[in-house]
């Protein structure tokens, strides 16, 4: 019996290391993301419990006293209360933003997936960080170049004006989130959404620009090696330029800072040159 509770408290201390080494292996990328915080106190609390685990083992199997015996057993105890602290809160922020920010606890849709592992660069320009306006390129070759970059180390997300069955279906496009950019969610068309949406493909209305910025934050959250592709004409129609801008500038730097590609398709005869102009301001254009 003694010798199995010394092993279990052997295990123990050697978890305790492993978690603090994973704490702070972590903590680099989570520390600056607003929604990955709680995160941070989860760690903290990660890093307070396997302390206080380490004083016990110490405390029991080798008789490590600090100060006195009674002080050693507060200090033990402080640290796994500071520790429960810190779950507690980082739990409660967890649960806020699941709840206020994320949708109450709705699954989020959009898994980051790559659909190959093919060689070779694409025959469009791109680079990672960088966001870029596609107003003289054929859509169907930009479409086809994202397929591609899926199969070669990407992970693309398709804010698309077609239905996800019929691109698919066309560019061979199978397991990719898209999002489908049309009125149809008001419409009492809940049959025909069931047959052409699957598992990593909804519906979004071209207004609720909200739910569009929730929907790629979620995306760059869980991915890697981004790359967004999005159809503007129909949100350029029913919202006003200036809200359009204020998007594609916040989409942007979400792409910068997980180092992802963005390119934005816009038909030149739902802008006006004045608006092309700004639009090339902030946005790379393809040669």
């Amino acid at each position: 019996m003694a010798l199995s509770i010394s092993v279990i408290s052997l295990l123990s201390v050697i978890m305790s290391v492993l978690a603090i080494y994973f704490v702070f292996s972590i903590f680099s990328k989570v520390y600056s993301e607003k929604h990955r915080r709680p995160w941070l106190f989860i760690g903290f609390s990660a890093i307070f419990l396997s302390v206080s685990e380490l004083l016990r083992f110490f405390y029991v199997s080798y008789g490590l006293i600090i100060v006195n015996s009674a002080i050693t057993e507060a200090t033990i105890y402080i640290f796994v209360f500071v520790s429960m602290a810190f779950l507690a809160y980082g739990l409660l922020l967890e649960h806020l933003i699941l709840k206020y920010y994320k949708g109450k606890f709705v699954k989020m849709k959009f898994v980051p997936v790559q659909e190959g592992t093919l060689s070779g660069d694409l025959d469009i320009n791109v680079s990672n960080g960088n966001s870029y306006l596609a107003i003289k390129k054929d859509r169907k070759f930009l479409i086809e170049q994202f397929v591609m970059a899926t199969k070669k180390g990407f992970q693309g997300f398709f804010i698309s004006e077609d239905n996800p069955r019929k691109i698919r279906t066309q560019y061979d496009l199978v397991k990719t989130p898209i999002a489908w950019v049309t009125k149809m969610k008001s419409d009492n068309s809940a049959e025909y959404n069931k047959e052409v949406l699957d598992d990593n493909s909804d519906i979004v209305d071209p207004i609720e620009i909200n739910d569009m910025i929730s929907y790629i934050d979620n995306f760059l959250e869980q991915s890697s090696n981004p790359f967004i592709l999005i159809d503007l004409n129909q949100i350029l129609k029913v919202n006003s330029f200036y809200v359009t801008v204020e998007f594609l500038k916040y989409i942007k730097a979400k792409i910068e800072k997980f180092n992802g590609v963005g390119v934005f398709l816009i038909n030149l005869d739902v802008i006006s040159k004045n608006q092309e102009y700004e639009l090339k301001e902030f946005l790379r254009e393809f040669e």
